[in-house]
């Protein structure tokens, strides 16, 4: 069976569209963005600080699945210690800051 082609503007307009009609929708929608960048911060850190995963495992003590699992996978919620050696590793710390509305 061939694979269906997809018009990632017309999935996004689409998703906009549900969001933009469902305030619950728009709240699930919200989060996963802001998880994502989030994600896609811890990463831009690590390579920022030259390492790979591995070294970041010798570094953290995690192990180099967790890493990869706390970099890309939206099914775990890694915790706060693991979030704490991960960014402690490369000199990071984490805080709470309040949201710009």
């Amino acid at each position: 069976m061939p694979f269906a082609t997809v018009n990632v503007a017309d999935a996004r307009n689409r998703i906009k569209e549900i969001a933009d009609a469902n305030p619950e929708a728009k709240g699930a929608l919200d989060e996963h963005r802001r998880e994502y960048e989030f994600r896609k911060k811890l990463v831009l850190a690590r390579q920022e600080a030259g390492l790979t995963q591995r070294e970041l495992q010798s570094i953290s003590g995690l192990d180099q699945r967790a890493i990869s699992r706390v970099e890309s996978d939206e099914k775990v919620s890694p915790s706060v210690k693991t979030l704490m050696r991960y960014l402690g590793a490369m000199g990071y710390q984490l805080d709470i800051v309040r949201a710009s509305q």
